[in-house]
């Protein structure tokens, strides 16, 4: 299994291996860090925006193949919504690295890469309710798909 290193082991590697004498390497390689997690951020709200909008088109037409399609949709495009929000709340707010306090480089460090930490986590719990909700709205559109498929069949093979 693998091992992952500690917050503190981390951040000794960084400062020993990429910054050496000089602080400037580390910031770079955390700001890549961020970018990476902003960028996938902007890929699941990109998801959650096409969910909403293909709902919008066909939301209704999905809901009528019955009940369960129904609950199925609103459920799964609620999911949608909270991972999109949570990203929107959490992952994206702005806050410059420079901005936070840290008396010394390494100190400052520690703070960057818990916010770092923290953010992957909550970026890690948005996906699996999208997850959730992109399964629920997949099963209401497969209840559609096969009420449709029903209804087209004559009624003596029913």
């Amino acid at each position: 299994m693998m091992r992952y290193l500690t917050r503190d082991e981390e951040a000794r590697r960084l400062m020993d291996t990429i910054g050496g004498e000089k602080f400037e390497p580390v910031l770079v390689q955390l700001q890549r860090q961020f970018d990476v997690l902003h960028a996938r951020a902007q890929v699941l709200l990109t998801l959650c925006g096409i969910v909403i909008t293909v709902t919008g088109f066909s939301g209704r037409i999905i809901a009528q193949a019955g009940q369960l399609a129904k609950a199925c949709i609103v459920s799964g495009l609620s999911l949608v919504l909270v991972s999109g929000a949570i990203v929107v709340v959490f992952v994206l707010p702005l806050k410059w690295l420079t901005k936070h306090a840290g008396d010394t480089p390494r100190l400052w460090l520690d703070q960057m890469l818990a916010t770092r930490d923290r953010k992957t986590s909550v970026y890690q719990t948005a996906i699996y309710i999208l997850l959730a909700g992109l399964v629920l709205y997949v099963t209401a559109l497969c209840l559609m798909l096969l009420s449709a498929e029903i209804a087209q069949m004559p009624a003596y093979e029913r």
